[in-house]
């Protein structure tokens, strides 16, 4: 028998690998699942907006058959310029955002060397960070799910490449305050280290806040900022992001993405064509799309505070919440969503996201109201459980 490689079994992604065993339980006895675990707003009927499907429906019709550019469209590298206020030369179209993450790591961090992650963080970097043969370092927020800016200076060592900054933050949905950020840019000056900004739903902005990003208060000290077509503009399925470099970086590490990225070949021209018409086209479908979350959150809320035995914070942005069970019959957070599954409801273990403490799953509200009451019956039900 073929073994697998050792690097391979370094590769984890819970928000996807729990799937196995609900459809397992599906196929073997008949549980039919509500999955609340991946933040895809497809398959609770929402949709991009229209023409960004029009652009990539014309660019099927034209003649976009062969490879694109490796390092993008210069269309659509031109309109993300334009937006991130940098180079064309300082833009690279990536797969999804997920590529750009990976080409990140591929071009900063050797082994023994690391990016210092919060936490709880999106597990995709702590993958990239394990195969990156290095220290998984994590700084700690505090119980809102702030950055504790001490214990970033704190986590900071001569093996730190870059801190990463991911707002709104998944899993939490928490917004950093204004002042949080500007202190973070202090510490990354003050150790001379780039800050990643992870932009994926800098739109989804669901309160009144001092939401600000990174690229407005950054001042002279390096960035990479990385967005993608997936939540900002409803289409996930789409593949499609880039990563783009504020200040002097200079010419290495912009020379090694490009090598990434030809080394892959191109992300397929109609998507990128869709992405121009997304810049293009606005953001007029984000006010539909976030009063719709309001509504869900406002039942996830509600349904959370009367159950005993839960606790959260309010997510202010993106679509998740990152849910504390204040219960001593489950061992771990894996004994509870395994336990959930056996209801029909598909959460994510809090453990995914780094080492935090206690028992937390994360849940999407991105169903509707009535999926959403019909999941939480089923939590609450097997936190009455007395048999347990």
């Amino acid at each position: 028998m073929i073994e697998p490689s050792k690097r391979s079994e370094l590769v984890s992604y819970p928000i996807r690998d729990i799937v196995v065993e609900a459809r397992r339980l599906e196929r073997e006895q008949g549980i039919k699942m509500t999955y609340l675990n991946i933040g895809d707003p497809s398959p609770f009927g929402f949709r991009p907006p229209q023409h960004i499907l029009d652009a990539v429906e014309e660019a099927l019709r034209e003649n976009y058959s062969g490879y694109a550019p490796s390092e993008g469209d210069p269309e659509l590298r031109m309109e993300i310029a334009k937006y991130e206020g940098v180079d064309e030369k300082d833009v690279f179209i990536t797969a999804g955002l997920s590529e750009g993450i990976d080409f990140l790591f591929q071009a900063l961090v050797d082994p023994g060397r690391n990016i210092l992650l919060p936490l709880p963080t999106y597990p995709l970097y702590s993958t990239k960070q394990r195969l990156s043969y290095g220290p998984l370092d994590f700084y700690n927020c505090d119980e809102n799910y702030e950055p504790e800016i001490e214990d970033i200076r704190k986590k900071i060592s001569p093996y730190t490449r870059a801190i990463l900054i991911i707002n709104p933050n998944n899993p939490t949905g928490k917004i950093y305050s204004k002042k949080t950020l500007q202190r973070i840019v202090d510490v990354a000056g003050e150790y001379n280290l780039p800050i990643i900004a992870d932009d994926a739903y800098e739109h989804i902005i669901l309160d009144e806040s001092d939401y600000v990003n990174m690229r407005r208060i950054h001042k002279d000290v390096l960035l990479v900022s990385g967005n993608s077509l997936s939540k900002n503009f409803i289409y996930p399925g789409a593949r499609v992001g880039y990563i783009a470099f504020h200040g002097d970086w200079g010419n290495s590490i912009k020379d090694s993405i490009q090598r990434l990225c030809n080394q892959r070949l191109s992300v397929n021209w109609e998507m990128q064509r869709g992405y121009i018409a997304a810049l293009r086209g606005g953001l007029g479908h984000v006010k539909t799309f976030n009063n719709e979350l309001r509504k869900r959150r406002e039942v996830m809320m509600k349904r959370i505070n009367e159950i005993e035995g839960l606790r959260v914070v309010k997510p202010g942005g993106a679509f998740y919440a990152f849910v504390k069970v204040e219960s001593s019959k489950w061992k771990n957070d894996w004994e509870f969503v395994r336990a959930l599954l056996r209801k029909g409801v598909v959460v994510v273990p809090g453990s995914a996201f780094g080492p935090v403490q206690g028992i937390y799953f994360r849940i999407v509200f991105l169903p509707t109201v009535e999926q959403l009451n019909y999941a939480f019956d089923k939590i609450e039900e097997l936190l009455k459980d007395k048999s347990l």
